[in-house]
């Protein structure tokens, strides 16, 4: 017994590299009594038992809205706490700025100027028309004009940045929500000052949830982007929308999931979900004493003319007596007792 213990780690170890393909071993019909060996055939079941696994509920960076300072100034008021309900262009945020009074100031001199520019213009076309001008010294007084505007529209454009009006005065800014939903976070307090682009609150709309499912390698091979996600004792379903490239801490794969109507849940919460099986594979069952391991890989020994064959398998839902798996195809017939000889077998195949 000692003996088998590095022979099974170092078939372990070769599985990588055999590419999990394995030669029938022999057992004579004769010998699986003596092996204690019996079989069971594998069956086909309900596609939507999937895959089971915890999830938590998140809210995507496509539903929330941060609103940020738009320049340099001190936060005069905070007109709402975290978890109200905001309407779409509800005032948030009021903010005392500098830089708001030297915009107007601008504006003001930009709209002077361009006055004088038009009368002038205007003045040039009528002295033109009665040919007291040349017509250089009126596209000169034209070119003055447009220029002037242009000054204008520069100047309403940075006032409309900084989150004012541009017909408005005074040098306090009023920030407002750019979306309906719920007011998710608040980052500054009345009296602060922050600089330019400062987060200040967070609005989410908390209509369009999402899901992040941790899962083992394993279990990630055989998800699929678009597969339907159903949440334990909910009307909640959802769709897979991504695979995370790369594990996490934790060693494992972080799969993204939408939520449609869910309202019901909150955000951070543990949810148990089941990711519906592919449309385009049937979801198979075996008892659970059928299922062996190496590491942390996962085959059964599927039965045929010769003996039996070592098979890699996909694991989808496991209870105590029954494993829902991919990888087989309805009818096979795998070992359900004497999996510890026939792992011997395999080992003595491989030297």
């Amino acid at each position: 017994m000692l003996n088998t213990i590095p022979k099974l780690l170092s078939l372990a170890l070769l599985l990588p590299t055999l590419g999990w393909t394995a030669a029938p071993l022999p057992i004579p019909e004769e010998q699986r009594q003596s092996l204690g060996i019996e079989v069971a055939a594998v069956v086909a079941t309900d596609a939507t038992l999937g895959l089971t696994a915890t999830a938590k509920i998140t809210l995507p960076p496509a539903s929330v809205r941060v609103i940020a300072a738009p320049t340099d100034g001190l936060i005069t008021s905070v007109l709402h706490q975290s978890g109200e309900q905001i309407a779409n262009g509800q005032a948030l945020i009021t903010l005392s700025s500098p830089q708001l009074i030297e915009a107007r100031r601008q504006s003001i001199q930009a709209n002077l100027k361009h006055n004088l520019a038009a009368d002038m213009a205007a003045r040039d076309r009528k002295l033109f028309a009665e040919g007291l001008i040349a017509e250089t010294r009126l596209t000169t007084s034209n070119n003055e004009a447009s220029l002037a505007a242009s000054d204008v529209e520069a100047a309403r454009a940075t006032l409309k940045l900084l989150g004012a009006k541009v017909e408005g005065k005074g040098a306090e800014i009023t920030l407002t929500s750019p979306i309906e939903g719920t007011l998710i976070e608040t980052l500054v307090e009345p009296g602060q000052r922050v600089d330019a682009s400062t987060p200040l609150v967070k609005v989410g709309n908390l209509k369009q949830l999402g899901l992040e499912i941790p899962l083992s390698p394993e279990q990630a091979n055989t998800i699929a982007i678009g597969q339907s996600v159903k949440l334990e004792n909910s009307t909640v379903t959802g769709e897979i929308i991504a695979l995370q490239p790369s594990l996490d801490a934790a060693q494992n794969v972080l799969v993204r999931a939408k939520l449609t109507q869910a309202t019901d849940l909150r955000l951070g919460q543990s949810v148990n979900i089941t990711i519906l099986g592919k449309t385009d594979t049937k979801a198979l069952s075996i008892p659970s004493a059928g299922l062996a391991w190496l590491g942390n890989k996962a085959y059964v020994f599927v039965e045929n003319a010769q003996g039996f064959t070592p098979t890699p398998v996909n694991i989808l839902n496991q209870t105590d007596t029954q494993v829902t798996l991919s990888g087989l195809t309805p009818n096979e017939r795998v070992a359900v007792k004497g999996l510890a000889a026939l792992k011997a077998k395999w080992q003595e195949a491989e030297e």
